[in-house]
C-alpha cells in the first residue's frame, strides 16, 4: 500500500499546478486591491506630556516654582483622570491623563 505523493503528482500535472499557481496570484492581488486602506486611522489619544526646564535651578525651586504651579493650573482641565509628574534638578516632567470616557471632540477641546 503507497501512500499519495503530491510531490509526483505536482511533476506529472505541471499545466493544472501552473494554473492554480496563476489563480492564486490573481485572487491574491484582487484581495490585495480590496482591502480598506486608512492613513490616519480613527483614534483618540489622550494623554499629553508637559516638559519644562529651567536651567541651574535646584530640584526644590523646579518643584516649586514650575511643577506645583502647572499641576495646579491643569487640575482644572475638563475630564482629568490624574496627574503623574517627575522633577530634577533644573528639569520637570508632567504627564496629564484624560478620562478613559472622553470623547474625540472632548478630548481636543480640552487641550
Amino acid at each position: 500500500m503507497t501512500s499519495f505523493n503530491l510531490s509526483a503528482w505536482a511533476i506529472t500535472h505541471r499545466p493544472l499546478v501552473h494554473y492554480f499557481m496563476a489563480m492564486l496570484v490573481v485572487i491574491g492581488v484582487a484581495s490585495y486591491m480590496k482591502l480598506g486602506r486608512n492613513e490616519d486611522p480613527t483614534f483618540t489619544i489622550k494623554a499629553m506630556t508637559v516638559r519644562t526646564q529651567w536651567p541651574g535651578a535646584t530640584v526644590n525651586d523646579t518643584l516649586l516654582q514650575i511643577t506645583e504651579r502647572i499641576e495646579r493650573k491643569l487640575q482644572e482641565t475638563p475630564y482629568l483622570d490624574y496627574i503623574k509628574s517627575y522633577t530634577n534638578p533644573g528639569q520637570s516632567t508632567i504627564f496629564v491623563y484624560l478620562k478613559g470616557s472622553t470623547g474625540p471632540k472632548e478630548v481636543s477641546d480640552a487641550w
